[in-house]
């Protein structure tokens, strides 16, 4: 990220905490009667304190409010529980001190922290997005083909704080584009296009992105060591997908680079701090959720012989186990109203809060499927079987449901791995009310739509050319 933005953020939001902490104080002291609100003797450390943690999580969690298919709800619930961490230390301050215990204090910088921190995000998505097209941006184009690309060209367009702007995408020569896994942005042309450095030098592009494997032959390299020549900076993207687990770490022998790869593991005492949250708010819910669920039973129970059905999940590890929900079939044609709304809202999973009791499923994690999806899993997408199923996720909130494949889910619970912690537990929750929340207004779509789709310049495409002469394209 740029680092300038990430640092102008951190200052603002610090600025912000000591500028509640004031706002705080001056409604105490005017709507309580000879209260003075927190002590003065207790007030620097106290912002201090708040600051410190800010601080921390906003470079641990990445709080700066950039990326994601939905931004609004991601930032949303990444403020909300960021302040939610910065008022429990704050408690735990209070409660070592012996002396602020102002529950009425507590409760306006709880209100104050958040509007305040989201008005600094969407200010500085407004200053970012509002740029005239390509001002101060640099231009860049990707080599390679397949999905992968797809989601490079997807990523980039999430994060406009980057200053990057895709000109176009460069297929391979040997690849055509029927073998792709989907169909590539506009902007697409063949690598035997005629002249292409020069195209790419009339539009000043400054920067190569090559998306491996490539497959063998003179022009890929040619045109990498072409661009370099040229000044062009040039990015290479490893093949592996195991780098949604690993943390890579690039180290040298001799200039020659070697990419580390550091599989992602939940520590012991994580697991047992996750397995204390699950169980504890498995078994709120649960008891909060009660009366509906004895409602929905009665009112299902009036058509159908059985409320509840087990079906036959694959857990942790791939150990079976059986996953409850309401006797609700959404995609039937002929559900009634009560049962539309059920299926609508995902109401309908409410009875997997045992399964969470029980400790066969969690909170949050991937989704647990059938045996017949998980039989034809690839070897990176068995990964997401390395932790407990969860009652949503980060591909739910993203829009994925049931419907949508495993290896689209599978790229978000393997973010979602190597990425945990109880903070984004929290988050994940909170945007799954908000994508809940959602459903009022919007239809029955099951398809996730991004904020922003991918574009490419069309300014640099021109019409494929798939059968230029070879010898022609080599000179670049």
């Amino acid at each position: 990220m740029n680092q300038k933005l990430r640092y102008s953020i951190l200052a603002a939001d610090l600025l912000w905490i000591a500028t509640a902490f004031e706002a705080t104080q001056i409604l105490q002291n005017g709507l309580t009667t000879g209260g003075t609100g927190l002590p003065q003797v207790l007030y620097g450390p106290t912002v201090l304190v708040a600051s410190l943690i800010w601080i921390v999580l906003y470079f641990r969690e990445k709080l700066e409010g950039f990326g994601g298919a939905r931004w609004f709800p991601s930032v949303f619930a990444q403020v909300t529980t960021g302040v939610i961490y910065v008022l429990g230390s704050l408690l735990a301050f209070g409660f070592l001190s012996k002396n602020y215990d102002s529950r009425l204090g507590l409760l306006y910088l709880g209100s104050l922290l958040p509007v305040g921190f989201i008005a600094i995000r969407s200010l500085a998505w407004w200053l970012v997005t509002s740029q005239p097209r390509g001002a101060a941006r640099r231009r860049v184009v990707i080599l390679g083909s397949g999905q992968l690309v797809r989601d490079l060209v997807l990523k980039i367009s999430r994060h406009p704080e980057m200053s990057m702007e895709v000109e176009g995408v460069l297929f391979p020569a040997d690849t055509e584009p029927s073998n792709r896994v989907s169909t590539l942005p506009v902007g697409t042309i063949s690598i035997r296009t005629l002249n292409i450095l020069g195209l790419m030098q009339k539009k000043k592009v400054q920067e190569l992105i090559v998306v491996e494997p490539l497959p063998p032959g003179l022009e890929s390299e040619k045109l990498i060591s072409n661009c370099r020549k040229a000044g062009m900076r040039v990015h290479l993207v490893p093949q592996r997908y195991e780098l949604y687990l690993s943390k890579a770490k690039l180290t040298e022998i001799d200039d020659v680079p070697l990419l580390s790869l550091e599989e992602q593991t939940l520590s012991t005492m994580g697991l047992k701090l996750k397995r204390v949250v699950d169980f504890l708010g498995a078994l709120f819910l649960l008891v909060l959720s009660t009366p509906f669920l004895a409602l929905s039973a009665a009112a299902l129970r009036r058509h159908k012989d059985q409320v509840f059905r087990k079906e036959l999940r694959c857990g942790k590890n791939g150990h079976p186990f059986w996953m409850c929900r309401l006797n609700v079939n959404r995609d039937a044609p002929d559900l009634s109203g009560y049962e539309r709304i059920l299926a609508r809202f995902s109401l309908t999973e409410l009875p997997q809060l045992w399964n969470v009791l029980k400790g066969d499923m969690s909170l949050v994690g991937p989704r647990p499927e059938p045996r017949e999806r998980v039989k034809h899993y690839s070897i990176w997408q068995r990964q997401r079987l390395s932790v407990t199923p969860g009652l949503t996720g980060l591909a739910q909130v993203n829009g994925l449901r049931e419907d949508h494949s495993s290896e689209e889910k599978a790229h978000f619970d393997l973010q979602y791995i190597f990425h945990w912690s109880l903070f984004l537990d929290l988050s994940l929750l909170l945007q799954t009310v908000w994508t809940l929340l959602g459903r009022v207004t919007e239809g029955d779509r099951l398809v996730a739509t991004p904020v922003s789709k991918p574009t490419v310049n069309t300014m640099f495409g021109i019409r494929k050319v798939l059968n230029a002469d070879r010898t022609q394209s080599s000179a670049y």
